[in-house]
């Protein structure tokens, strides 16, 4: 029986097509290897989405072809491969195959020509997301899986290279995603989390001009065993009422909302080919806030932008302010290849962007300090994760004592991005239980267990 060890990098949706992949070899006959020294293949899935990602990608390639044993064979996947093609063979020869972001689906056939000496490329994109998701191997804690429900972009963002290495927005149909989504609650998954590069467009270029993303919700609502349902990668422009009110509806929908705005300044916006302006986006928010009350909100900006200026700085600072997120990741801007923005004039010098990436920092971690505060005292219902152990240093050690303590997520922390809850007591990973938040950290709460009363 062949066997085969992977290297999962970059972003939840990376994470969806390595899970297919595992599990359609491990249907295939082919055994799951850990020790990548002792697979017969290895395959790196690689993220290619800005500067920092292609080199952790391509110095996971080099330091496998470094070590490559004499039969062992060297896949690369995903989105460098999807951007480089032949070239990536041409540059390292110890790779022996490469797959692309679409077509990923046929990866046994694509390891058997590997196994027979050949050195495939393939990278045509699959017209319609359909193949079959099932069944898949999940490597996220088993209450908690992805669901990818559409692939690719349509927008012409100038910074970003995603519609060249996922191709055109596809939804998949309602009825796989209902039929993979049933799956997972049978396997035992209690959270779903919606992904997609643009999540809210879901079911546009399916004939739903509005409210279809919504109507989705409305069935995915109704599957026996899934507790929660969280949507990652809302876009402004395709955000409509109908989601908003099916997200405050639905009870099964956390109170949370990530929806990466890039910028706040309406000239940075238009440069980058992004929809609407900071006031606009303040009004999103407050019908978010307005129609979910409690709801948890992030989002991510772009620092540096090419002709971005100290006035441009100046605005997002104050709409930091105003805004007052829970969260915001922030990212250096990242001259990409074959974009219109690394074509654009005053490029901004690193030193300048990163200046601007700690001020602008600073004043998310005051906004979101004052958000936080305002949740202490709540009782949450909180997902298990796992046991940590507390050591010297830890915020919470005078608080939570020494030892292991449990530590999990509110609806209000998507995993790996967020933070969560500290708590001692009696739990178990996987259920719900009641948290009320003492206090919190930079990055987490911690707070206390509570009774769980039993009905009945």
């Amino acid at each position: 029986m062949p066997s085969v060890s992977f290297v999962s990098l970059g972003c939840a949706k990376n994470l969806v097509d390595t899970e297919v992949m595992i599990a359609k070899l491990g249907a295939a006959g082919w055994q799951l290897e850990p020790d990548s020294t002792q697979a017969d293949t290895v395959i790196i899935n690689t993220c290619a989405f800005i500067d920092p990602a292609k080199e952790e990608s391509t110095d996971t390639i080099l330091e496998h072809a470094q070590r490559k044993g004499a039969d062992q064979q060297l896949v690369v996947a995903g989105c460098l491969a999807q951007r480089y093609g032949e070239q990536l063979q041409q540059l390292i020869p110890e790779i022996d195959g490469v797959v692309g972001t679409g077509a990923y689906a046929g990866i046994v056939e694509m390891l058997d020509d590997v196994r027979a000496g050949h050195r495939p490329v393939r990278l045509q994109f699959d017209e319609e997301p359909e193949h079959d998701f099932l069944p898949r191997l999940i490597t996220t804690p088993r209450a908690t899986a992805y669901l990818k429900i559409a692939e690719g972009c349509d927008h012409p963002c100038t910074f970003c290279i995603i519609p060249q290495l996922r191709g055109k927005f596809r939804s998949r149909s309602e009825e796989s995603i209902l039929l993979e989504a049933r799956a997972l609650a049978a396997n035992g998954t209690k959270e779903l989390i919606l992904i997609a590069q643009d999540t809210s467009m879901w079911g546009r270029d399916r004939g739903h001009r509005r409210g279809g993303l919504a109507q989705l919700l409305e069935s995915l609502h109704e599957i026996d065993g899934i507790e929660w349902i969280r949507l990652l990668y809302l876009y402004p422009a395709t955000v409509d009422s109908e989601l908003i009110e099916a997200m405050g509806r639905l009870p099964k929908v956390c109170k949370y909302m990530d929806m990466p705005l890039q910028h706040a300044h309406p000239d940075v916006l238009r440069a980058m080919l992004r929809p609407s302006n900071g006031e606009r986006y303040l009004e999103i928010i407050d019908e978010f806030r307005r129609r979910i009350p409690g709801i948890t909100m992030r989002s991510t900006f772009i620092v540096g932008f090419p002709g971005e200026t100290q006035a441009h700085v100046d605005y997002l600072e104050a709409w930091i302010g105003r805004a007052e997120l829970d969260r915001v990741g922030f990212f250096e801007y990242s001259a990409e290849e074959g974009t219109p923005g690394a074509a654009l004039p005053d490029q901004v010098p690193a030193r300048e962007r990163r200046k601007r990436l700690v001020r602008l920092r600073e004043a998310q971690r005051i906004a979101s300090e004052r958000a936080r505060s305002k949740r202490v005292g709540e009782t949450v219902t909180v997902l298990v994760e796992e046991r940590r152990t507390l050591r010297k240093g830890d915020p919470f050690r005078a608080a939570l004592g020494t030892g292991e303590i449990w530590f999990g997520r509110s609806a209000g922390e998507a995993p790996g991005v967020d933070g969560g809850v500290f708590f001692a007591g009696d739990a178990t990973p996987g259920e719900f239980v009641p948290v009320t938040l003492d206090g919190h950290g930079p990055f987490d709460f911690f707070g206390t267990l509570k009774e769980r009363v039993v009905v009945g």
